[in-house]
């Protein structure tokens, strides 16, 4: 008894593209940048549809082209809103940036622009357009170099 591949891939399409995603799927585990990922998962949606309704080997192609092509957009779209994102949180090498908007007290008065605010264990110096008394609370509204600008909190 002989077993006859090719016979078989031609009634049965769904094996044809099982066995693609598998490939694709091992392709993109081999280090691509997502693509094979989005056309593996493709060929897996085709094989599963081929399973269940029988259609022809044309409209089976093209439904793979489709999916892939919108797998692989909404795989576009949602690394672009990520990368988005991740700008907006951006604050690598940049650790001052994480002053903006904390809350704190005056240390030293400010007095013709220029005092001192209490940051976590140490205290930084302050310039604000008001002089402030010592204790008033403040919120840290931009960093020029090692100097905070502080506004008075209502």
């Amino acid at each position: 008894m002989t077993y006859n591949v090719v016979a078989t891939m031609n009634n049965s399409p769904h094996w044809f593209f099982l066995i693609l995603s598998g490939i694709l799927l091992i392709v993109e585990l081999l280090g691509t940048s997502g693509y094979s990922l989005w056309s593996g998962v493709s060929a897996f949606f085709v094989a599963i549809i081929a399973w269940i309704i029988p259609f022809s080997w044309t409209s089976l192609w093209i439904i793979f082209a489709i999916l892939t092509m919108v797998t692989a957009y909404v795989w576009f779209l949602w690394l672009k809103h990520k990368n988005m994102n991740q700008l907006k949180k951006r604050a690598l090498n940049q650790p001052k940036s994480d002053l903006i908007g904390i809350k704190t007290v005056v240390v030293e008065a400010i007095t013709n622009g220029n005092g001192r605010v209490k940051i976590n264990d140490g205290t930084w110096m302050a310039t604000s357009d008001q002089n402030l008394a010592v204790g008033e609370r403040v919120k840290v509204v931009d960093v020029e170099g090692l100097i905070l600008k502080v506004n008075k909190i209502q």
